[in-house]
């Protein structure tokens, strides 16, 4: 399992540019899981909120702003 993981760390980095060391730490390991796991969530809540943003109150202001009457001259 370590040998596949390191061929898939050693083949992103080529196609990145960049030379592999020959050794790679734990640390940089799950601090790249992390940072993989939550891009993949941001995607996931921005693409959720996007389609479905899930306001339904009608005094929200976003009401306001698409409403296409005159707006009132009282501040």
């Amino acid at each position: 399992m370590t040998d596949r993981l390191r061929y898939y760390i050693d083949l992103l980095a080529a196609l990145c540019g960049f030379d592999s060391p020959q050794t790679v730490s734990a640390f940089g390991i799950v601090f790249v899981l992390l940072a993989a796991v939550v891009l993949i969530y941001a995607f996931y809540r921005a693409l959720l909120l996007t389609l479905w943003p899930g306001e339904q109150d009608s005094q929200h202001i976003k009401w306001r702003v698409l409403d296409d009457e005159e707006p009132s001259d009282a501040h």
